[in-house]
Formats: structure tokens, sequence, C-alpha cells
């Protein structure tokens, strides 16, 4: 609660000019007697750069009768003094704003905030920009409701924010600076960085133009189908379609005469989304968790810990329990086994985690969200657990229960125990390590070369079952070739070019936070669409844990697949393969299609962030190339490039694809049952 004296208070703003053809911004406003009969000048500060500057202060005698104790002031501010004073904000200056905040200032030096008792009129004062930006000043009220002025961008103003009966968030506003090339509605996480983009209409002539969007937060579309708004923060902006990067982002901000219609909620899908304001006018949508207030923090995941440990005793329920990457997917060797599960008509229910809401689940199977007092039933009663990734450290295998790991993928960079004397090695992971797979009814193995390497990073003593990858059954199907035509319709993927999937693996040494890692691009996109967008499309597929944004100029060149369910569908649409350390190559060597390797840092992963389990660069079946240029040029013909790799690719499949034979969903089935 702040409690202050008000003596000057705002009440408009209009624009003026100085009689010979200046142009103004004219401040109204009242003052209280008690401030003296004294000249005052109105001072208008930039606190972070120190930049100030003041006007003259009209007062005007006779106040009217209601308005006793008061007299009305005027100031007069030339807008060009704004550009004047504009202090140097370096490097992204264009996107900066300036905000300026206003006291009267008194013969004896006393300084007064204005205060604005109600909602600031909308208005937008030209200002000379830089580089040919155009530049606006704003009036809108600080935290503690003092007057502030802003030289800042040109900026959206949405006047209308509100749910549509249907579900529909409906935004409309005005944009004077907007491109007379597409533009679109972005709404970017605000940890993680995540985007999703939205159809924008405009009208209106230019100077005067109006946007509208009309959008579903819970039926986003991407490349794996319609998905909503994951948990957190998205801010909202425009962005013209084919913009390298976000410099030139413009943030959706709402005026404070709409500031009383927010924050404005609708439940869609189990899930609550809200329109609301941060930084005083700046428009996002909070996307609320799935999970009930019960499930969350740590005293509900306590709770639900003990509620595992009782239910372990009740009776087991005939459910097949999946989980592919946690949740994230409906994908890997978890869905080949539910596929196989389910042609033998087995009379079991197929339940599916799925975290955050963030995977699409084929009918007949129910979700069963991460982390929710329904996935602690799930562990604790499932006959059968199906997973690629580690299980939480407090599950216990109960007798009765068979719990297969298929792992996701076979192993070239050191993983668990065998990172012992690493850069990587972990001390408090590796003591659960042996924990974890004790678990474990049956361990998969891709192939014979990872099951000794498997056996000894995980500590594992028990049954491994030596039938290959599970996913890589997509790669002998006998309907491939429907599937793969599917997969490309699905993509929109023009007839005629080569496809080329590039999947690098995430860097543990660049976390984000939050589990989740940097992108560090280090390919040029701009110079591979130059030289191949001709001929080529570019599908990127980060890792599961790798986030950020892709610069994408519009052309269609590059598609980021990333949100595409199951990778092992890209890989059967793709003419050559780029990766750099990613265990896709072993899935991928047995298309029998080009692999390049961009190796920009091999030194580092081998020698710093755990090395490899075999010597990589003798035994790779392709080209070791460290440079975007390099990689560029190979990419023109993948398979000149690597045709000087034709044996080291065939002593490779022979290797690490030796037990692939598009039966191991098959045999793994048979074993779990």
């Amino acid at each position: 609660l702040h409690a202050e004296r008000i003596d000057a208070r705002f009440e408009t703003h209009r624009a003026g000019d100085t009689g010979d053809g200046t142009a103004t911004v004219v401040i109204d406003g009242m003052i209280r007697d008690r401030l003296g009969n004294g000249p005052l000048r109105l001072a208008l500060t930039h606190h972070p750069s120190g930049t100030a500057f003041d006007r003259p202060v009209t007062v005007h005698e006779g106040a009217a009768p209601s308005a006793a104790g008061w007299r009305r002031f005027t100031a007069d501010i030339p807008l060009g003094a704004f550009a004047d004073a504009r202090p140097d904000m370096g490097e992204g200056e264009g996107r900066a704003q300036v905000p300026y905040s206003l006291h009267l200032v008194g013969p004896d030096g006393r300084r007064t905030p204005v205060d604005v008792p109600g909602p600031v009129p909308p208005g937008r004062y030209p200002l000379a920009g830089t580089g040919g930006e155009r530049r606006e000043l704003g009036l809108t009220a600080g935290p503690r409701g003092d007057l502030l002025i802003s030289d800042r961008p040109v900026q959206p103003a949405v006047d209308l924010a509100t749910w549509t009966q249907d579900g529909q968030l409906l935004l409309e506003g005005t944009f004077p600076d907007l491109p007379e090339r597409p533009v679109d509605l972005v709404a970017r996480h605000s940890g993680h960085g995540e985007e999703a983009r939205f159809a924008l209409t405009l009208s209106g002539a230019a100077g005067a133009r109006r946007f509208r969007a009309a959008l579903r937060p819970d039926a986003v579309d991407g490349p794996g189908g319609k998905l909503p708004l994951g948990q957190g923060h998205w801010y909202l902006f425009l962005r013209e379609r084919g913009a390298l990067d976000e410099a030139d982002d413009a943030a959706l901000r709402i005026p404070a005469a709409a500031h009383r219609t927010l924050p404005a909620a609708r439940t869609l899908g189990g899930r609550t989304y809200t329109v609301e304001r941060r930084c005083h006018d700046q428009l996002l949508i909070d996307s609320a968790p799935v999970l009930t207030a019960a499930e969350r923090g740590p005293r509900g995941e306590r709770l639900l810990r003990e509620g595992y440990r009782a239910r372990r005793t009740a009776p087991l329920r005939d459910t097949v329990l999946y989980s592919s990457f946690d949740g994230r997917q409906y994908s890997d060797s978890p869905r080949a086994v539910h596929d196989e599960v389910v042609r033998r008509g087995a009379e079991l229910e197929h339940l599916w985690v799925v975290r955050d809401q963030q995977a699409r689940i084929p009918a007949g199977a129910t979700a069963v969200e991460h982390g929710s007092a329904a996935w602690h039933e799930a562990l604790a009663r499932s006959r059968y657990v199906v997973t690629n990734t580690q299980l939480p450290r407090w599950f216990e295998r109960r007798e009765g229960q068979c719990v297969v790991q298929t792992w996701h993928g076979a192993p070239l960079k050191r993983i668990g125990l065998d990172q012992a004397g690493t850069g990587r090695a972990d001390a408090a992971r590796a003591a659960a390590v042996e924990h974890l797979a004790r678990q474990w009814s049956f361990l998969v193995s891709p192939n014979s070369f990872a099951t000794p390497v498997l056996r000894r990073s995980f500590g594992y003593r028990g049954e491994i079952l030596e039938y290959g990858s599970p996913r890589n059954d997509l790669f002998h199907a006998s309907d491939r070739i429907k599937i793969a035509a599917s997969v490309r319709e699905r993509l929109a993927l023009p007839e005629g070019k080569r496809v080329v999937l590039y999947a690098p693996t995430r860097r543990e040494d660049q976390p984000l936070g939050d589990g989740r890692y940097a992108l560090g691009l280090k390919l040029d996109l701009a110079a591979a669409e130059r030289e191949l967008g001709g001929d080529t499309v570019l599908l990127v597929r980060r890792h599961y844990l790798v986030t950020g944004r892709l610069p994408d100029s519009g052309g269609g060149f590059v598609r980021d697949v990333s949100r595409y369910p199951d990778v092992g569908e890209l890989m059967l649409i793709s003419d050559a393969l780029v990766t750099d350390y990613s265990s896709l190559m072993f899935d991928f060597a047995r298309t029998g299609r080009p692999m390049l390797f961009h190796t920009h840092d091999l030194a580092h992963c081998r020698d710093t962030l755990g090395g490899f389990c075999f010597d990589f660069e003798a035994r790779a079946p392709g080209p070791l190339i460290p440079g975007s240029i390099g990689l560029i040029e190979a990419l023109r013909d993948p398979e000149r490039a690597t045709a000087g790799h034709a044996q080291a690719y065939e002593a490779f499949r022979r290797d690490f694809c030796d037990l692939d034979d598009g039966h191991a969903a098959a045999g793994v089935v048979d074993r779990m049952l």
C-alpha cells in the first residue's frame, strides 16, 4: 500500500504548436495552492542515463469554485526536445524505450510528481527516429500512478482484448507503423523462449492501419498438429514475416483506458488461459498449469509420493503405461511397442504419459498428465510400464510388475557410469543409476555393440533383449512408402526438392535452466538458403531438451520440425542427414542415404564433455565437416560428398545395424507379455 499527498494532478494532453510551426505536446493539469506562487518548471528525467531537461509551466489564476484550493497549469513541450535529448542507448537502440518521469519543480527545488487520477487518454505524437526508424511519444501512468512520458518506437495498441463465445481470443488494435508486407502475431514464452505464430488481418490506410487476430490458445497449429500453449507467460508481439530475428518485434500494449477489461480468463480443454498485462501495459497470455493446486509444490509432491507407496499394495491393473521422453512425445520405441500390443488385440488398457498437454495420443489411449495423482496411481498399479528414459528415483518395481526400458538410441556419447573420470561425472547421479536400473525387468539393446556399453553405463545386471530398436521397425514396414507420402503431405513439402534433415544434439555445457539447453546453431541458415534454397528443403529438428528460435526468412527453405512427434517419420522422408553426435546416425544408417557430420566442436565434445564410446573420427560413416561453408558446399551434392566414405558406411551398418530386422517390437512384446 502506497500513500502520498497529491499536490499536482494530470488532466489531459493534446497536440500544440509554438506559433512558428514547431510541434509540441501540451500537458494540462491542476496544482494545489500550497505549492506557492513562485515560478514552476516541468522537469523530465530519464533515470537510467541521467538525461534530463525542463520546460516552463504556466499557472492559470481563477480556478473554478469546484476546485477550491487548486489552480490550473499548462506545460508546452516541443517534440524536438525529446530527439535532441535522446541518450545513446548503444546497440539495439532502435527498439529502446526512453521513459521520462515528470516533476513540477518550484523555486526552492522541491520536486512534486504529477499524479494520474484515471486512465490516460490515448494519443500518439510522432518523433524523429534514427536510421529510418519511426518513433512516437506516449503518455502512461507509472507503477505508483504518476505521469510518465516515453520516447519509444511506434507501438501496437490493443483497444479490444476479449473472449468470444466459442473460445477464441479476439485482439484488435491500431499500429500506424505496420509494414506493407505480411505481419504475424507471435507469442513468445518468457522462460524458454519457444514461440507460436498466429495469422493477422490488416485493414485501413497507411498511418492509421488496424490489425485483428482471432486465435485459440488451446489449439495452436504446428508440424505435429494442434497443441495448446504450454504452461507459463506468453508475451505477444507483431513481427514482419521473414524477419531473421526478433530485433524489430513490436510488443502489443494495451492503453490505460482498456486496463479495466483485464484480466480476462477462459478455461479451455482443462486449462485456464488469462489475458493480462505486465510492465504496466504489455499484453500477455498466462497459460495456467494443468496440474491441480494439490498436485503442485513440494508438499503436494510429498503427499503424492506417500500415496504412491500406499497404492503399491493394491491389486495390479491390466494396463500398460507408456512414456516417451517423460511425456513430451508420442513417439520412439514406446510408440512401436504400443502399436504392436494394439495390433495383437491384447485385453489391456493403454495409458500414455503426457507432460503439460504437449503430446497428441491416438484414439483408444488415455492421457495421464506427468506429475498428477493419476500418474502416480499408474506407476503404482500398472502391470506393464514401457519407457525410453529413466523413471523417477522413488519408483520401485513391485512383484508382478513388468518394466521395459527401451532407451532412446544406441550410445555414441558416454552416459551414466561410463562418464566416471570425465568432466561430466556426477557422483550423486551416478549413485542413483544402479538403483534405477534395478527397477527394470528388461533392457532393449539396439545393436550388439550397445549391449555391453549399456550394461556397463547403467550398472545393469538383468536381462537384455537383443532385438534391435523397435522404433526402427518403421524402416522395414510394408506401408512405409504410404507413410512417407502422408508425412510429406502433412508438412506440405514441394515435389522435386531434396529434403535434408538437420538434427544436432544438445550441448550439456549450455544450460538455460528448467532442464533446457541453448540451441547454439552454428550453421549459417541465411547463407544455406542463398546457396541451396532453389532445390533443397532443410528440416531442422532440435533435441527434445533444446530450445531456441530458428532464423526463418519465410521463403520455405527452413522448416522447424522440432515439434513433429516422431523423428522416425522425418528420417523416412529425408534424402540426407546432417547431425553432429546424435544417436540418430545409427537409425538413419538403415536407409543407406548420405550422412554429413557438422563437427565444429569435435575436440571439445571428445575431450571435455565426456567423450565417445568408440573412435568416432575413425568410424564415422560420412565426412566430418567443421565449418558452415564446407557443410553448405557438401549439401550441394550429398552423394558426391560422401562417395569416399562408402566402405566406412558399410562397416558402420554392419557394426551398428546388425539386429534391426523389422521385428524388434514383436520380440519385445512377446517377452513382455
